[in-house]
C-alpha cells in the first residue's frame, strides 16, 4: 500500500479516484478515462491530472495504447492502493451488489456492540480471477484447468464466461462450457490455472436460464402451531403467509441451499426446519440439487 508519508500528502478524494484507477486497470486489463469521470463526477482535465500523477507514482503499470485508444495493464503490475487479492476484489463485489438500489446510511456514533459471522473466505487464485474478469468484461474465451469434484484429476475446459456469481458460500463463474455445450457454473476456487483466449463465439444472450426469472415462493412449516407460524411469518416479512422472492431460473437451487431448504424440507421437524418451499411443482425443473 501507499506510503502515508508520501509528499506532497494526497487527499482522500484523489486517493480514493487513484484507487478506483488501478483496481479497474489491474482486475478488466483496461481503463478508460470516462471511468473517473463518471465515477465521481469530475472534468477530463480532472481525470487527466490522476492519470498522469498515477503513472508518476506507479510507473510501468500502465500504458496508453495508441492502437485501442485506452490504458491497458502492463507488466509486471504493482498495486500500491489495493492488495492486489482475489478476496479483496470479491468483497468489493459483494459489497456492491448488496447495496445496489437502495439508501446506504452511515451511523456517525451510538454503535451498539456488533460481531458479523460469515463463512470463511475460499480461497481463489488472483491470476485466475484477473483472467475470468477480463474475458467477461472484453468478452473473451478463457481456458481454464479445473478441479471438478466428480473426477479425480483436473480436466481442461474452453469457457466464456458472462458473469460471477456469490452463492453465499462460494464464487463461481457463469459460463459456456464447450465441453458440456450449455451454460453452467464453475467454482472459481477450483480452477488451478486460467488463460485468455480467442474472442467468444458465444452470446450471453443464449444463457436463457440466467435472463429468466421465476419466482419462489415460500411459507411456514405446516408442522408448526399458530403463533409458531405467526412469528416466523414476522420474521420473514411473509404478506399473508407468503414470501416471495423473484431469482434468475439459474440460481434457484443456490437460493434454496442459502435458504436452508432442501427436498427433505417438508419431512425434516418442523421446529428445525421452520419454512418450507410453497411451488415445488413449478420449480422441480429449475432444482437441480
Amino acid at each position: 500500500m501507499i506510503n502515508n508519508l508520501l509528499q506532497p500528502p494526497i487527499k482522500w478524494e484523489q486517493r480514493q479516484r487513484l484507487t478506483l484507477l488501478e483496481a479497474t486497470v489491474f482486475w478488466s486489463g483496461e481503463f478508460f478515462t470516462n471511468v473517473l469521470m463518471d465515477g465521481f463526477g469530475i472534468s477530463r482535465v480532472q481525470a487527466s491530472k490522476d492519470l498522469t500523477l498515477y503513472q508518476s507514482l506507479c510507473p510501468g503499470n500502465i500504458r496508453y495504447d495508441k492502437f485501442l485508444k485506452r490504458y491497458v495493464v502492463d507488466e509486471p503490475f504493482n498495486p500500491i492502493f489495493m492488495t492486489g487479492t482475489a478476496a479483496e476484489f470479491l468483497q468489493v463485489l459483494k459489497v456492491q451488489q448488496d447495496r445496489a438500489g437502495s439508501a446506504v446510511v452511515t451511523l456517525v456514533k451510538n454503535l451498539p456492540e456488533v460481531e458479523v459471522i460469515e463463512p470463511l473466505f475460499r480461497q481463489v487464485n488472483a491470476a485466475v480471477l484477473q483472467a475470468v474478469n477480463q474475458a467477461i468484461v472484453a468478452g473473451k474465451e478463457v481456458r481454464v484447468r479445473y478441479q471438478s469434484m466428480s473426477r479425480a484429476e483436473p480436466v481442461d475446459h474452453r469457457l466464456c464466461p458472462h458473469a460471477l456469481v456469490f452463492d453465499g458460500l462460494r464464487w463461481h463463474a457463469r459460463a459456456f462450457s464447450y465441453t458440456h455445450h450449455e451454460f453452467r457454473d464453475f467454482v472459481l476456487a477450483r480452477m488451478l490455472s486460467a488463460e485468455l483466449s480467442y474472442s467468444a463465439e458465444i452470446d450471453a444472450s443464449e444463457d436463457t436460464l440466467w435472463h429468466e426469472f421465476v419466482n419462489v415462493r415460500i411459507g411456514a412449516h405446516p408442522g408448526l402451531s399458530a403463533t409458531q407460524k405467526q412469528a416466523i411469518e414476522f420474521d420473514y416479512g411473509m404478506e399473508a403467509g407468503i414470501l416471495e422472492q423473484q431469482v434468475r431460473a439459474s440460481l434457484v437451487s443456490y437460493f434454496l441451499r442459502v435458504m436452508r431448504i432442501g427436498r427433505d424440507d417438508l419431512t425434516r421437524e418442523a421446529m428445525a426446519q421452520q419454512i418450507v418451499l410453497l411451488n415445488r411443482d413449478e420449480l422441480d425443473k429449475y432444482w437441480t440439487f
